[in-house]
């Protein structure tokens, strides 16, 4: 990260001299985790004589002294809650040699200038997908949902940013007559569920709510890190109730309606084996095999083709 990557690592892992340290840290979890991650292997680095490259799967820090690699790990560990793998060379060459192959087969993570452009210069026709949604023991669709196409990252940070661009462009589509067309046809006579940037809606967006006693009232997806700061949250939410929407939690990880408890709102989660201690009023369930549960009064759940 920040770096060019590094194709002639076999070199540098040889060069390492005996008593030396090779540890990788992988491109998972959030982008600010592995910022500060980098920062330390490049320190360490510098303190034992050394180098970080950067691999598509990851950093490799290939120190002439382990100490300062093996502090730098430890710290790794306790931001990201995992050890990076860690090799005492001459010993362990070869498996630091493995792990170095395997990194550079993974797809190459883009940079945010990357990303942006990326999801700047999708067509209209790409930016969105739309996902049909029983209700409980029923087959026919009752809801409908208009999101951002996911565009797969590995590192969840900048699949979220990737979200939020495309979102603000699908909001732009869906405001402007000669894009509108492009997007998928949203079904007449189901209900709406539509996926918002942390932002909310846009100022005099064309887009209009209900009665708030309809119980088929066109439902606001909002990521939950919009929750980080309760007071903008609280001011979103009654922004969009008072325009006619019902408001919803949208979550990458199924155990977040365990750890997090709110009231009076929705949630979009994968769907998990069991289901959550926690079930709000409406849970939209994600992903297309759908366990016994999922079949309540409540879940809205996918499985429909479009």
């Amino acid at each position: 990260m920040g770096q060019p990557v590094s194709m002639d690592w076999h070199a540098a892992l040889a060069a390492v001299p005996e008593g030396g340290l090779a540890l990788f840290s992988p491109a998972r979890g959030p982008l600010p985790s592995r910022r500060i991650a980098r920062a330390m292997m490049d320190e360490a680095a510098v303190l034992g004589g050394g180098q970080v490259l950067t691999l598509p799967g990851g950093d490799l820090l290939l120190g002439a002294q382990a100490a300062p690699g093996q502090r730098a790990g430890r710290m790794i560990a306790e931001i990201t809650g995992r050890m990076p793998e860690s090799w005492t060379l001459p010993l362990g060459r070869e498996s630091a040699a493995a792990r170095c192959r395997d990194a550079m087969a993974e797809a190459a993570t883009p940079s945010l200038a990357e990303l942006e452009a990326r999801c700047a210069a999708m067509a209209v026709p790409d930016l969105a997908c739309l996902t049909l949604f029983a209700e409980g023991a029923g087959q026919s669709a009752v809801a409908q949902r208009l999101g951002p196409t996911p565009l797969g990252l590995s590192d969840p940070g900048l699949e979220a940013l990737a979200r939020e661009w495309l979102c603000g462009r699908l909001l732009a589509a869906l405001a402007d007559p000669s894009q509108r067309g492009a997007l998928p046809p949203l079904r007449p006579g189901l209900r709406l569920i539509l996926d918002l940037p942390l932002g909310g809606l846009p100022s005099g967006a064309p887009l209009r709510g209900a009665a708030q006693d309809d119980p088929n009232r066109p439902l606001a997806l909002l990521p939950l890190s919009s929750r980080a700061d309760p007071a903008r949250f609280a001011a979103l939410e009654a922004g969009l109730r008072a325009a006619g929407w019902a408001v919803g939690l949208l979550t990458a990880e199924a155990r977040a309606l365990d750890w997090v408890e709110v009231r009076g709102l929705a949630w979009a989660a994968p769907i998990s084996a069991e289901p959550p201690r926690h079930r709000p009023d409406l849970l939209v369930a994600l992903g297309r095999d759908v366990p016994g549960w999922c079949r309540a009064p409540g879940v809205l759940h996918e499985g429909i083709a479009p």
